[in-house]
C-alpha cells in the first residue's frame, strides 16, 4: 500500500455539482495530505470548472505527477472524454453526461479490482441521465454490485456512529412488501454484521431492525410482514450469533437514537432509514456499499441540478467521503 492511499474519484454527472464539490474538497491541503486522489473525468470540463471557481491549480495526467510534495497545487486527472471539447451545461439533462459518468465508473471499478487504487468515491449521478445513456440501473449501488460480481450487498448511509443499512433500495414503495423475505433480511443482517466486524473493527456489533408497518404491525392489524419475515429473520440471526434486536417501530426507534447504543440499524426501505439520518446529518453523511470486494463511498446527496453552475455547492459530504475511505483503507 502507498504511504497515502490512492483514491479514484469519479466525476459523476458533469452538469450537476459533482465537478464543483470534487475540486472544492481537494483544494484543501489537509485532505491532500491524507490521500492521493485521482479524478476520473473530462480534462476539458475540469479546466472549465477550475476557471469558474478561480482555483489556482494545475492539472496533470494521472499517475505521471510526482507524489513527493503533498502540498503541491496539482490535480491528477485520468481523462474520460468521449467526445472532443465537452461543454458544461449546468442543470441540463444530457445523454453525453450520462455516458461520461458511466465510463468513469467502469474505469474506477476496474482500477480498484486490479489494485491500482485503494478505494473509489463516486460523485452524484442523475438516474434519469444514467438510464438515458444506456445504463439501465437504479443507481450506483446496483451497478457496482453487478460489475464486481457481488450477489449480496447492503447500501449503508452513515455519519460518525449513526449507520443505517437498507433491505430494499431504489424501488417503488408499492413493491417493498413483495421484495421482503426472511432469507433476504437475514442475508442483509449477516453482511452488515460482517462488515462492522471486518471493516469497522467493531468486535461484537449490536444491530437494531425496524418494523415495516406502523406500530410494528400491531400484531397483524396493520400488516403481517413482521410475523412472516422480519421476526423469523431476526430469530435466525440470533441463532447464528448476531446481536440483533427488533423489530421496532421506525418512528420511535429513530426518535431516540441518542439513547441507544446500537452500532447500526437495518431499515426495510429507502426513505424509512435515510430520512432520519439525513435530518440529523445531511451534508455530513456518506453513502457506503457493504459487501463489495472494493471500498466505495459517495456523498449523501444528488446532482443538485437546481444550484449547479452557481458556485454555491457545499463540498462537506464529499470531504467526509474522502476522510471515510482513507480511514477504511488504513
Amino acid at each position: 500500500m502507498n504511504s497515502r492511499p490512492v483514491i479514484a474519484i469519479t466525476i459523476g454527472d458533469i452538469n450537476g455539482i459533482g465537478p464543483e464539490i470534487i475540486l472544492k474538497a481537494l483544494s484543501q491541503e489537509k485532505l491532500r495530505t491524507q490521500c492521493r486522489p485521482i479524478i476520473l473525468g473530462p480534462r476539458t470540463v475540469l479546466i472549465q470548472q477550475l476557471k469558474f471557481l478561480q482555483l489556482d491549480f494545475e492539472i496533470k495526467e494521472a499517475f505521471k505527477a510526482l507524489d513527493s510534495s503533498r502540498s503541491e497545487k496539482v490535480f491528477e486527472v485520468l481523462n474520460i472524454d468521449l467526445e472532443e471539447n465537452v461543454i458544461l451545461e449546468p442543470g441540463k439533462i444530457s445523454a453525453t453526461s450520462g455516458r461520461i459518468a458511466g465510463r468513469a465508473l467502469e474505469v474506477a471499478i476496474e482500477m480498484a479490482l486490479n489494485k491500482k487504487v485503494d478505494a473509489i468515491i463516486t460523485a452524484p449521478i442523475s438516474k434519469t441521465v444514467f438510464n438515458l445513456a444506456g445504463y439501465n440501473y437504479p443507481g450506483h449501488t446496483e451497478f457496482l454490485a453487478e460489475k464486481t460480481q457481488t450477489k449480496d450487498f447492503v447500501m449503508v448511509l452513515l455519519s460518525d456512529n449513526f449507520r443505517v443499512g437498507l433491505v430494499t433500495t431504489h424501488c417503488p414503495i408499492l413493491d417493498v412488501p413483495r421484495l421482503l423475505s426472511k432469507d433476504k433480511i437475514l442475508k442483509k443482517l449477516q453482511i452488515l454484521n460482517d462488515e462492522l466486524i471486518n471493516r469497522f473493527d467493531i468486535y461484537k456489533p449490536k444491530i437494531a431492525v425496524t418494523a415495516l408497518n406502523p406500530h410494528g404491525g400491531e400484531g397483524g392489524i396493520f400488516g403481517n410482514e413482521e410475523q412472516e419475515f422480519i421476526i423469523p429473520a431476526i430469530n435466525k440471526a440470533k441463532g447464528l450469533g448476531i446481536d440483533v434486536e427488533g423489530p421496532f417501530p421506525a418512528d420511535s426507534l429513530f426518535a431516540r437514537i441518542e439513547h441507544h447504543n446500537y452500532d447500526a440499524y437495518l431499515a426495510m426501505y429507502h426513505d424509512q432509514g435515510l430520512i432520519p439520518l439525513k435530518m440529523k446529518s445531511f451534508g455530513k453523511a456518506v453513502n457506503y456499499t457493504a459487501g463489495l470486494p472494493i471500498i466505495r463511498s459517495s456523498p449523501d446527496h444528488g446532482t443538485a441540478f437546481d444550484i449547479a453552475g452557481h458556485g454555491v455547492a457545499d463540498p462537506g459530504s464529499m470531504e467526509e467521503a474522502i476522510k471515510f475511505v482513507v480511514s477504511m483503507v488504513k
